[in-house]
């Protein structure tokens, strides 16, 4: 049986985000066909049924690559340059599960920051997309969008090996989709009782590149229907400084001034989000008009279909595209407030319509399910020691690796001191003359 190493860089404890949700269910999923061990950061972290746990987050060198070393396979959303090339060298395949497109992501998370730091995540979040990009074995990623956008970077950085196009011009073998999913299982019984209100559900964070001011404009506009907006959660369970983003603090002021808006400060419970859910009428969430938003995949829209639940939404995003394409509720232009609110009227004041939104929902969901989503990284886990390995140009990786260091280190210094560079870079020397 395949031994499976998937790492989250984020705890998988009782409260998780986006990143932490997907290495936990893909774990799951892979435990299915594979023997699979979930690393994952903090002392609060957990696996689920069947997988087993360990304490180790990115960070912890010595103890990943010994895992690397003991598994057929490695799953990563990133990992440390010092790292790569390191896990390149064990028996283990490399996939590099790039769902969260963060080349575009970074155009926005860093806009508060001075000039100088958003220059030096940039270049630190585009070369080590490369590296990945450079040496996984398999890349998955969220959508067709997703794929393209990976096979032009790809592309343009001369990465596409001419002989494994001959093999499959495809290219599928190299570069899949597995996108986001919803668990298998319906939300459990015994939810909270109607909202007296009809209740529009904001699931995720609250990111730079989001909009709740459009929404929180339409529910002025949906006044008469005594509509009341329910942000479910704003403090992400992360402690990584781009986390907190300047769109949370202008939320809490209008909802403050707001008597149909409410805003929870914490973070949902990934077990406890259920009966949040199975609570709104619509689901709700918007977006600029900007390339995050082109190649981005609302994570938790889908556990407003997991609920059963229409949504409402901006256009131009993968998921956006498919509210609007089977119906499963609407989706607007970017920005448009008049027309969100039009949009959210023409469901509410219509239970015939919004009753057909949900049985398309409930039609499409299995679709949607986690054991659907991962199945083509499941059967490539299943297959993996008997696949050959990829071809990878030595020297263009440690170049790749090499070259994010310049970057990184004021970062380190900024935020652990000088002391802790020098410290690193010893360590760096040693490993490369050594060859560990």
């Amino acid at each position: 049986m395949t031994r499976v190493l998937v790492l989250s860089a984020e705890p998988t404890g009782e409260r998780m985000a986006g990143p932490a949700i997907r290495a936990f269910e893909l774990a799951r999923a892979l435990a299915a066909r594979c023997e699979v061990t979930l690393a994952a950061p903090g002392p609060d972290s957990r696996a689920p049924e069947g997988v087993v746990r360990l304490r180790a987050g990115l960070g912890d060198y010595g103890a990943l690559l010994q895992a690397a070393r003991t598994h057929d396979v490695l799953v990563v959303q990133e990992l440390p340059a010092q790292l790569v090339r390191h896990v390149r060298a064990t028996p283990a395949r490399l996939v590099a599960d790039l769902y969260n497109p963060r080349p575009m992501e970074v155009l926005e998370a860093v806009r508060d920051l001075p000039p100088a730091r958003r220059r030096r995540a940039q270049r630190i979040v585009t070369l080590s997309s490369l590296a990945l990009l450079a040496s996984a074995d398999l890349i998955v990623c969220a959508s067709e969008v997703q794929r393209d956008l990976w096979l032009g970077a790809m592309a343009a950085a001369d990465l596409l090996d001419l002989e494994a196009y001959r093999a499959d011009p495809s290219l599928r073998s190299l570069i899949e989709v597995v996108p986001f999913g919803l668990p298998d299982a319906p939300p459990p019984p015994g939810g909270p009782a109607a909202a007296p209100r009809r209740r529009l559900l904001w699931a995720g964070g609250v990111w730079n590149w989001l909009d709740p001011g459009t929404v929180m404009a339409a529910v002025d506009r949906l006044a008469d229907l005594d509509v009341e907006l329910v942000f479910m959660g704003i403090g992400r369970p992360t402690s990584e400084p781009l986390d907190a983003m300047s769109g949370t603090e202008e939320v809490l002021a209008r909802a403050a001034a707001h008597p149909r808006i409410t805003v929870n400060r914490g973070w949902v419970p990934y077990e406890e989000r259920a009966g949040w859910l199975t609570s709104a009428t619509l689901g709700v969430c918007a977006h600029h008009e900007h390339l995050e938003a082109r190649f981005s995949f609302r994570t938790r829209l889908l556990d407003h279909f997991w609920a059963g639940t229409p949504v409402v939404t901006s256009r131009g995003d993968a998921l956006g595209e498919l509210v609007s394409r089977e119906g499963l509720g609407a989706a607007v232009a970017p920005g448009d407030a008049a027309g969100f609110a039009a949009a959210c009227r023409g469901l509410l004041e219509d239970p015939g319509a919004l009753r057909a939104a949900r049985d398309r929902v409930a039609a499409r969901a299995p679709g949607l399910r986690w054991s659907a989503a991962a199945a083509p990284l499941v059967a490539w886990c299943d297959d993996a020691p008997h696949r050959p390995r990829r071809r990878v140009d030595p020297l263009r990786l440690a170049a790749l690796t090499a070259r994010q260091y310049p970057h990184l280190a004021p970062e380190v210094v900024a935020r652990q001191g000088a002391a802790e560079v020098a410290r690193k870079t010893g360590r760096l020397v040693r490993r490369a003359v050594l060859r560990r």
